[in-house]
């Protein structure tokens, strides 16, 4: 991996995250923050709290009642909630320019599908849901960094690996001297992240993982499970069925993880639907 004093030079000048997205994740990474503090930051910009409500309020957070102010917001989501909410709109908010290409639409879609199912997977496997939609949604966040600043030679990427049967993380090192995993690890330095989440960026797609089962292992097995779904970026190159991903997790947790895959995918698809 090329880089310089900034970081690989494939993901140098990328457009920022929304200023109060940044200070408020920053802030939700403190053991010590205050429901009031967070309200108050989000309050400051009207904007942002407008969307972040109507986010909240959409399918693709599920709530049962609608939340109509901020302070509310965070005392029926909790601060775990509102990081993913945010992260959701800021992540969304960041990509959006890019998505009028098809083919980088489907990447958005792919990382918002592994998010939910991560959100699915969790209780099963004792981890808190909302921690996991976090984990889920920031997992390739280097390829969204990439589509973001490269839009045509991303699409060309995708292209060029679907036709060709090419592993995409070697195409993307051949053309951008980095490949999306290690693009995200550098990025996810640079923000409040625990060491665990940069560890599932850099290494969710590593052919084995070691050591004892955890949010890595999870990730992994939910990024195979969206393209089982044909959720997937690319279509890969040793696919497999959707009951062998699922016989992937530990034992206790596969009894307890036991959906219909039509309905599992009609309701990612609903979800995802809700952002277009």
């Amino acid at each position: 991996m090329k880089t310089t004093p900034q970081g690989p030079w494939a993901i140098e000048n990328l457009p920022p995250f929304p200023g109060v997205a940044t200070r408020l994740l920053h802030t939700l990474s403190r053991e010590d923050v205050e429901i009031a503090e967070v309200g108050k930051m989000i309050a400051g910009d009207p904007v942002f709290a407008t969307r972040l409500l109507q986010m909240a309020n959409s399918p693709l957070f599920a709530l049962q009642k609608t939340v109509k102010t901020i302070s509310r917001a965070i005392m029926i989501l909790g601060l775990e909630r509102v990081k993913a909410v945010t992260l959701t709109r800021s992540i969304g908010d960041f990509v959006a320019p890019a998505l009028k290409v098809k083919a980088l639409r489907a990447c958005w879609q792919h990382s918002l599908a592994g998010a939910i199912l991560l959100e699915q997977l969790a209780p099963a496997c004792g981890i808190d849901p909302d921690y996991a939609y976090v984990a889920g949604l920031l997992r390739d966040i280097g390829r969204l960094a990439l589509l973001v600043k490269y839009p045509g030679p991303y699409a060309n990427v995708l292209a060029v690996s679907v036709e060709n049967g090419y592993d995409l993380l070697a195409t993307e090192r051949e053309l951008f001297d980095v490949d999306h995993c290690e693009a995200g690890a550098w990025l996810m330095r640079t923000m409040p992240f625990l060491p665990e989440l940069i560890e599932v960026v850099a290494h969710h797609h590593d052919v084995v993982i070691s050591g004892a089962f955890g949010m890595v292992h999870l990730v992994k097995i939910a990024d195979l499970l969206a393209d089982a779904l044909d959720l997937g970026v690319s279509a890969p190159i040793n696919p497999q069925g959707f009951e062998d991903v699922l016989n992937e997790l530990p034992e206790s947790a596969r009894w307890r993880f036991q959906p219909d895959r039509e309905e599992l995918k009609a309701e990612i698809d609903a979800r995802i639907q809700c952002l277009d």
